[in-house]
């Protein structure tokens, strides 16, 4: 099995903490390790360090090689991409990476997982990868599902059809909705948040690259090389749109264990630790009077909250961040309104899906 961990985005999601110079995948939220240390040892449980990919943008190669070390994970590949385009020419460039350089067959299974998620506990995860490659091998995709407990807008959905093994034949993907349409996904209970971590084999793959997406097939047919020098060419388009929303050979596996994408400081806040009164202070010198539902972060400035519910605060920097718990989502929308202006005052850059 080899693992392909994507590790280019550089995304505003978590902005101000999430910038160009230091996306997503290199911050420390949970604890003293960066989201990406934590991924790595994650799949050290079930590979070794030279059957993992580490798909990066070339500016943050040196990031990723110091976390390579850090977790000891020497012998892993890291695959510089020259330029952003999406998930689905850089899972393609690694999938033409195993099958030329690494010399994968056909039946190799091969695990796509994004560089930023938390899942635990290990054990259960590699509980459901096993059901997984056992679906690969009857030359499915498999994508992972995680049942919805709140309608949430911030996630794409996938509506389950007719039973297959250990999860379901997927009837179709839905974009990311807004809330009246998530509450009745909810309620119908046939649809499933979309996690993003797909398992194939390699063979599997490379046919269904052909028939979904042949504009990337035809550049991967001449070689590794060629298609690295001219992955600029390539269509800037996700893995969703170019192969999982067309193929008719996909099942959706729900995931056994808890699943958060830390897309959003609402996202975070879920996952820290809270005292009695549900606040949550990370990092920093912070002190919260009468305060509820707080989540609070500084990078230096002291922050004082008297009285406060249900509030983000993140002090950085070069910014301030408050934002009513909820309402994270749109922090995305504002930024890019921000940038129309010209605003000079504004970090991070274009919303990627790869690695964010």
């Amino acid at each position: 099995m080899k693992v392909i961990i994507l590790a280019g985005g550089g995304g505003t999601r978590l902005y101000p903490l999430s910038n160009e110079a230091h996306p997503k995948q290199f911050l420390c939220l949970e604890d003293e390790e960066t989201l990406l240390a934590h991924t790595i040892r994650r799949f050290l449980g079930v590979a070794r360090p030279e059957d993992l990919l580490i798909l990066t943008n070339e500016r943050y190669v040196a990031q990723v090689r110091a976390e390579v070390e850090k977790t000891g994970a020497q012998g892993a590949h890291i695959l510089p991409e020259p330029c952003r385009r999406n998930t689905a020419p850089a899972i393609a460039l690694a999938v033409c990476y195993c099958r030329e350089v690494l010399g994968c067959p056909e039946e190799e299974t091969l695990v796509v997982a994004p560089s930023d998620a938390v899942l635990r506990p290990a054990a259960l995860f590699y509980q459901s990868l096993h059901q997984a490659a056992v679906a690969a091998r009857r030359k499915k995709i498999v994508v992972f599902g995680v049942r919805p407990d709140r309608p949430e807008t911030g996630y794409g959905y996938i509506e389950i059809g007719k039973p297959y093994g250990s999860g379901y034949l997927v009837r179709s993907f839905k974009e990311k909705p807004d809330l009246e349409t998530a509450k009745r996904y909810l309620a119908q209970g046939n649809h499933y948040w979309n996690a993003g971590i797909f398992t194939f084999t390699a063979g599997t793959f490379e046919r269904e690259l052909a028939i979904c997406a042949p504009e990337i097939a035809g550049r991967l047919a001449r070689g590794y090389r060629a298609a690295a020098a001219s992955f600029a060419q390539m269509p800037d388009v996700s893995i969703d749109y170019a192969v999982a929303e067309k193929t008719r050979n996909i099942v959706v596996l729900p995931l056994a264990c808890y699943w958060n994408d830390l897309g959003s400081w609402d996202a975070l806040y879920d996952v820290l630790e809270k005292d009695e009164e549900s606040n949550v202070r990370r990092a920093g010198d912070i002190t919260l009077t009468g305060c509820r539902g707080v989540l609070a972060l500084t990078q230096g400035k002291p922050v004082i909250g008297i009285g406060l519910e249900d509030l983000v605060i993140v002090e950085a920097e070069d910014a301030l961040l408050v934002v009513r718990r909820g309402r994270a989502q749109e922090i995305k929308e504002v930024l890019a309104q921000r940038r129309a202006a010209g605003t000079a005052a504004t970090r991070g850059g274009k919303e990627e899906d790869d690695g964010e």
